[in-house]
């Protein structure tokens, strides 16, 4: 990093000079930490969908910050709920993100959305979380497949999407008092009529 600012001290000289030598190495330190460390950054259904298919080892590079789940649950199609991370953003929001492997490899995670609001208004809060992720998927993924709501003229409770390899869900349930949000995204699995 003093690299850097030997290197550039004839360009910043001038405008920095009144502010001294210790914050400008400190102003030069935030702009290369924010630049070089992608976990600072929220990352897309995108960048977690391009995980599936990889192996724990792989999966835990690349999420340093996944730890190991103490209790795994297993979904019912084998896949084991064994990587955990506490906090993982998300389309701009903050999630836990369980993490389910199946013969060694990614084939599922949950994003389960963070303290959800509760109590009088939790309703109209969540509704506007969930609009706001919609409308991020959306842009991303495109309109959804299909959506559903338990009213009509209500938002979907459940959207989902297909992109490349990866089958994306947003569900939105539980009571009006303390509703919950949850991100599934699973590796596509296609069916021959044949296997059915």
């Amino acid at each position: 990093m003093l690299f850097l600012l030997e290197k550039f001290q004839c360009f910043l000289r001038l405008p920095f000079r009144c502010l001294g030598r210790w914050l400008l190495q400190g102003w030069l330190a935030g702009v290369l930490w924010l630049g070089l460390c992608p976990i600072a950054w929220s990352h897309t259904v995108l960048e977690n969908a391009a995980l599936l298919g990889m192996g724990r080892d792989q999966v835990a590079a690349a999420l340093p910050e996944a730890q190991a789940v103490r209790a795994p649950r297993r979904l019912p199609s084998g896949a084991l709920g064994s990587l955990r991370v506490a906090d993982a953003p998300c389309e701009g929001a903050h999630f836990e993100q369980t993490l389910y492997f199946n013969h060694q490899k990614l084939a599922q995670m949950d994003l389960v959305l963070l303290n959800p609001a509760t109590g009088p208004g939790s309703e109209e809060a969540m509704a506007h979380v969930h609009e706001a992720l919609l409308q991020s998927l959306r842009a991303r993924l495109g309109p959804e497949l299909a959506a559903f709501a338990t009213a009509p003229g209500t938002l979907a409770d459940t959207a989902s999407w297909v992109s490349a390899d990866a089958d994306v869900m947003l569900f939105r349930s539980g009571r009006p008092e303390h509703p919950s949000l949850r991100i599934v995204i699973k590796q596509r699995q296609v069916v021959d009529a044949g296997e059915l």
